[in-house]
């Protein structure tokens, strides 16, 4: 997940980050919708192959985070940690397209789930680095539980009863998230 920074003072309307947090919770509700129509009325388990939709979408989710760290560093964030996110997440990509495209639903779950984990962490790290600025409570709680979920996605991955069902709703609840620390940013003035 993309680490949203903020200045101490509130900026007039939305500003940048807020609106960069605002596309990318956009954008994964939508990515969330597509893959839960992608994978259809049965989500593959662990070993099952992984339908060619699913997979591109699943494979480049972590885009959402290059582009949204990217544009926040861009925006005056200038975080090496957005940076440092951006690579990661671009590694992502590879790594879960690989395992979507050339393997199964376990090893799709096991590499999107030590993305989530690392990310997650990443982003815990910067809102309780950052919790002084305020209003940092919801991407403190993002982190945590992309964290901990990713954890969860990897351990599950070698369950033959796990499926990538989960997934949708990580991207959901992330997206929520995005949009609490928004509105919470933009009604604390």
């Amino acid at each position: 997940m993309s680490i949203p920074v903020t200045a101490g003072r509130p900026a007039p309307a939305l500003s940048s980050p807020r609106r960069i947090a605002v596309g990318r919770a956009v954008l994964a509700l939508l990515w969330a919708a597509a893959v839960v129509l992608a994978v259809g009325g049965e989500a593959p388990r662990t070993d099952s192959d992984v339908p060619v939709a699913a997979a591109v979408l699943l494979a480049t989710y972590p885009l959402i985070d290059v582009v949204a760290s990217l544009l926040s560093a861009g925006a005056g964030a200038g975080d090496r940690v957005l940076r440092l996110n951006a690579a990661i997440s671009a590694v992502a990509v590879v790594a879960v397209g690989v395992a979507a495209l050339g393997s199964d639903a376990g090893a799709t779950l096991a590499a999107f789930g030590a993305w989530a984990a690392v990310s997650g962490a990443l982003q815990l790290g910067v809102a309780v680095r950052d919790r002084a600025r305020g209003r940092q409570l919801p991407m403190m709680v993002s982190g945590g539980v992309s964290t901990v979920a990713g954890l969860m996605f990897v351990a599950a991955s070698s369950r033959t009863d796990a499926d990538l069902a989960t997934l949708g709703g990580y991207m959901a609840a992330g997206a929520v998230l995005y949009l609490v620390w928004t509105a919470r940013g933009t009604s604390a003035r």
